[in-house]
């Protein structure tokens, strides 16, 4: 098995072992916020004739046919050292206008007897919410900060991985381009678009069919190139092969990675 294969294997076993570490975190985040709907399922109730929703860190009462909430109850966080603590409950109501006198006012009545229920709820439950909710985040997060950690060496060694692979990657394709042939676009099915070249800060060869290196510099930042690129229309289409020196190799990298889809 050729270095490059063997380096390919390793990689794909390092991500399936991050894949697998992340798919864990994603269970126990998602376990952790149905204990934090079931707490406020536990404090706050449910009221006759409405709807409730129930999220991880809000409650939403609706009327049954409506799909816009009157009420939203949210436990608020923020940061408390290197962790986030909730620190507050608050709610937030839809305004709404009263005008005695004009038509039946049971709507106003219901829903300021909703508001003083709600209000009541919060007030005697705020604290016990707030409490068994930190607790809560504080038993998931020793869980998810020990499986962040457990990922960390794994992606430093992914990411050195990728580099021997792109390092590898990049000497075949200078040997490619120094080769006889070149680097060729190969064009797409019934497609007659050929890329562009900034070959120089203020020269671009358009419809670019090849490109090959004739000498590097000592440096190794710039290369003695030869450019085929198209010309004409129709049956009149033909290559014209220039000859560009010290073309940056900067300027290469880039069109070869622009173009990496259709080089061969």
């Amino acid at each position: 098995m050729k270095r490059f294969e063997i380096l390919e294997d390793a990689r794909e076993k390092i991500y399936d072992d991050i894949n697998c570490i992340e798919h864990r975190i994603e269970m126990i985040t998602s376990r952790k916020k149905r204990e934090q709907k079931s707490i406020l399922q536990k404090y706050i109730d449910t009221y006759d004739g409405y709807k409730v929703n129930y999220f991880d860190d809000r409650v939403s009462v609706y009327l049954p046919e409506s799909n816009y909430s009157l009420l939203d109850m949210y436990v608020y966080d923020e940061w408390n050292g290197d962790s986030r603590l909730y620190n507050r409950v608050e709610f937030s109501t839809s305004s709404f206008r009263t005008e005695y006198g004009k038509k039946d006012m049971k709507w106003a009545t219901e829903r300021f007897q909703l508001l003083a229920f709600y209000s009541k709820a919060l007030e005697e439950s705020a604290s016990d919410i707030l409490s068994e909710m930190n607790k809560v985040v504080g038993k998931y997060d020793k869980l998810t900060f020990a499986l962040y950690e457990s990922k960390r060496p794994l992606n430093k060694k992914v990411r050195e991985v990728n580099e021997l692979i792109s390092k590898i990657e990049d000497e075949n394709t200078m040997t490619k381009l120094m080769s006889e042939d070149g680097l060729m676009i190969e064009k797409k099915e019934e497609d007659s678009y050929l890329p562009s070249f900034q070959v120089k800060f203020d020269w671009e060869l358009n419809s670019v069919k090849s490109i090959r290196g004739l000498k590097k510099s000592a440096s190794g930042k710039s290369i003695d190139l030869e450019v085929a690129v198209r010309r004409g229309y129709g049956d009149d289409k033909k290559l014209e092969v220039i000859k560009i020196d010290k073309v940056r190799f900067d300027n290469v990298r880039r069109f070869i990675n622009s173009n990496s889809n259709s080089i061969v």
